[in-house]
């Protein structure tokens, strides 16, 4: 997706992320049933944390040590956001910037990493009132993307993975996109909606309930119980 868009997603995401926090109240204590343990409060502090690291990065554009998680009040994850939504309007996207991602390493890396970081989170929170965001195809597939083609390596490379053993074609059915996870010929293929797909590489949702699997129903399960995310 170009950067326009994926701003436009994430202007989109943390407005909504920001009424939550504004209101306030008995719902900021609320369980987040996808992220077990946190409460509103926690995930906003979460995106405290990341936000103001992300800030420091593009201000800098060297490598910035990964932010310990920790408590942080919800006055400053509102107080910090025009300041982060301002820090990514102004990236020009190919200015060389330090980046957790393959080279080259580009500014613009970050416009859709955190795209997709309050994506997943306005999931996350929506969850705790019992409701679930829908995203636009495109965006939801470039998400599967990101996964195949960015995190899953980095898992993998870090060691928090293994490799995948048996390869998974998956194919987005509304966006006609495809992508192999492992390498080799796939031994199965998995087929959904690009939403139900990028929610479940996430962890979301139960995948392997929800989409039509073609082949090794197992082997496909033990594809996506790996950790392909962090």
């Amino acid at each position: 997706m170009d950067n326009d868009a994926l701003l436009r997603q994430l202007q989109d995401d943390v407005i909504i992320i920001q009424a939550t926090a504004l209101a306030g109240g008995p719902d900021l204590e609320r369980q987040v049933p996808t992220c077990p343990g946190w409460t509103v409060t926690d995930l906003l502090a979460h995106l405290w944390v990341v936000e103001s690291w992300v800030r420091s990065i593009l201000r800098g554009r060297e490598p910035q040590s990964t932010p310990e998680p920790g408590p942080a009040p919800v006055a400053d994850f509102i107080d910090g956001i025009p300041d982060f939504l301002t820090a990514l309007r102004a990236v020009a996207a190919d200015e060389p910037c330090w980046n957790f991602g393959p080279p080259p390493r580009t500014a613009g890396w970050w416009i859709r990493r955190q795209a997709h970081e309050h994506a997943i989170h306005r999931v996350d929170l929506e969850s705790a009132f019992g409701t679930t965001p829908v995203f636009d195809a495109a965006f939801a597939a470039d998400g599967v993307d990101e996964v195949v083609s960015m995190f899953y390596p980095r898992q993998v490379r870090m060691e928090r993975s293994g490799p995948v053993s048996e390869p998974l074609r998956i194919v987005a059915a509304d966006t006609a996109d495809t992508w192999t996870l492992g390498d080799g010929e796939p031994v199965t293929t998995l087929t959904a909606d690009a939403q139900t797909l990028y929610l479940g590489l996430w962890k979301r949702l139960d995948l392997p309930a929800v989409a039509r699997i073609d082949g090794d129903e197992a082997a496909a399960r033990r594809t996506l119980g790996l950790a392909l995310t962090p």
